[in-house]
């Protein structure tokens, strides 16, 4: 008998059928393509020393069969930049920048090994983003901005592996998108 039947056949994964996860992680894919841009007008000298401050996510799914489960991200993202006169060591602090990153994606995964101890995944999410940008000027320069930005998102994951006991697990993946590129979490089923 393959793995695939005996997980199949034993009814794990129809004992608790609910999972809550929660993740930290390091940039998603956003943020990295955000850089790329912001590059160069930072190269024209008014931002430096990025801080890139996580990548945070709460996870529901439930899983309808042995193979497929359904669900929905929220996902958090912080970065910030100080803003300076000019790009040159002599630039005078004019302000700071945070970047903040909400996502809601629904989301499916589907699960090719299936084993008690061990799964492998891939997934894909589609959503909304809320990117907000609060920059904070120095005296003498200006007040406060803030900027509000919808956003379409969408993120791959090309491989998770979930592993441990029930009912709580721990998972590692990789993503391609609004998601962390690297996330660890753990879980538990209910």
């Amino acid at each position: 008998m393959t793995s695939r039947a005996a997980s199949k056949d034993s009814g794990h994964w129809q004992d608790k059928r609910s999972t809550l996860q929660i993740s930290a992680g390091y940039i998603s894919g956003f943020w990295a393509a955000k850089q790329l841009v912001a590059w160069i007008p930072a190269a024209a000298g008014h931002s430096r020393e990025w801080k890139f401050y996580g990548n945070y996510g709460l996870q529901y799914y439930y899983q309808t069969n042995w193979w497929c489960r359904v669900g929905v991200k929220a996902v958090y993202e912080l970065d910030g930049y100080k803003l300076y006169t000019s790009n040159k060591e002599d630039g005078v602090m004019k302000g700071f920048c945070t970047n903040h990153t909400f996502t809601l994606m629904p989301s499916v995964q589907f699960t090719y090994l299936n084993l008690p101890a061990v799964q492998l995944y891939s997934g894909v999410d589609i959503g909304a983003s809320a990117y907000l940008r609060h920059t904070r000027y120095e005296p003498g320069y200006s007040g406060e901005e803030n900027n509000l930005v919808w956003l379409f998102a969408l993120n791959i994951t090309p491989i998770g592996v979930s592993f441990g006991s029930w009912p709580v697990y721990g998972f590692v993946e990789t993503n391609l998108g609004y998601d962390a590129v690297v996330k660890a979490g753990l879980g538990v089923h209910f």
